[in-house]
């Protein structure tokens, strides 16, 4: 008589592993999180080829804007898309070589079908399978993106401030001496500009100076960084200059499109503006330039506004 205790053959094994992640699948369809597991595809040299979705609850399936059934046994490529499945493959084979949990936020296409963040928080078990919970962090990712741009940027025209800018500067003069390459900083700012708030008012003087950054970043070639200092002061970062002659037409290239008056309603309000320029190689010091560009730019006001005065700093003349 055979024994009550015989070993169960392959198919009651994987019936009886079946159950198990139809109990894991009816608990998990509970949480608004999404859960997955996920099984490595190898190649037969052992590297990682893709995942295939063992498991996926439904707030998961809801995420990925698939049911269920619809989702079982495909990879992760298939599921997510190309662009989005490269982060994923990244976090999943970290956990399986590291052998331990790692907690990321990925970006992905959310439900509605627009870019979005996910945070993703991925646990291994055994050498092929990994567990990952996610949720959208979308708009707790775009807030966060949004108080970064705050303080980086001036709040009227848009542009970067004067934190933003000198940390651009520093890049740049790094960049500049490690390259050997050459790049122009330049103090800007409206002649008279008190003028015009006391003329036409303060939301007049705003709209000037809105208009005034905007016709100098026309001005200039798509890379140039154009910053607000304060009030109607402004900078600008110019790299990868070939030599002092190409900052002198880009700047004549700014002051002529500042020759025409800016015209609001019925208000045709001319405005001339003074400017203090520096060419460097990256041999100075950030604070150093910005400094020589200042005294410049007061230099070009004492003779007479409506100029600019260009410094070439560069270690060889």
């Amino acid at each position: 008589m055979a024994a009550e205790s015989e070993v169960s053959g392959p198919k009651e094994t994987a019936q009886e592993l079946q159950k198990q992640l139809d109990i894991i699948g009816e608990a998990l369809d509970a949480s608004e999180d999404g859960f997955a597991i996920w099984k490595a595809l190898l190649t037969p040299d052992g590297s990682f080829q893709d995942f295939t979705l063992v498991l996926m609850n439904s707030a998961g399936a809801k995420a990925a804007g698939r049911t269920q059934s619809e989702l079982a046994g495909k990879t992760l490529t298939d599921i997510v898309g190309v662009e989005t499945s490269q982060g994923l493959r990244s976090l999943f084979e970290r956990a399986l070589r590291e052998g331990s949990g790692v907690k990321e936020v990925v970006p992905g296409i959310t439900a509605e079908g627009v870019h979005g963040y996910f945070e993703n928080d991925v646990v291994p078990f055994g050498d092929s399978l990994v567990f990952a919970t996610y949720r959208d962090v979308s708009d707790v990712e775009n807030e966060r993106s949004r108080l970064v741009w705050l303080t980086e940027h001036d709040f009227l025209t848009g542009m970067p401030n004067r934190a933003k800018l000198h940390d651009s500067l520093a890049n740049c003069v790094s960049t500049s001496k490690s390259k050997g390459s050459l790049f122009g900083f330049v103090f800007i700012d409206i002649d008279n500009f008190k003028h015009v708030n006391d003329s036409f008012g303060h939301d007049v003087g705003d709209i000037l100076l809105v208009n005034f950054v905007k016709r100098i970043r026309h001005s200039l070639p798509e890379p140039a960084l154009v910053a607000r200092i304060a009030g109607d002061e402004f900078a600008i970062l110019l790299e990868n200059l070939r030599d002092e002659a190409q900052l002198n037409e880009l700047m004549s290239e700014v002051f002529n499109a500042m020759g025409r008056p800016f015209v609001h309603e019925d208000l045709e309000i001319p405005v001339n503006c003074s400017a203090g320029c520096v060419l460097s190689d990256g041999s100075e010091h950030p604070d150093e330039i910005m400094r020589i560009s200042d005294k410049a730019m007061y230099e070009a006001k004492n003779a007479g506004r409506a100029r600019f005065v260009l410094k070439n700093i560069t270690s060889v003349t």
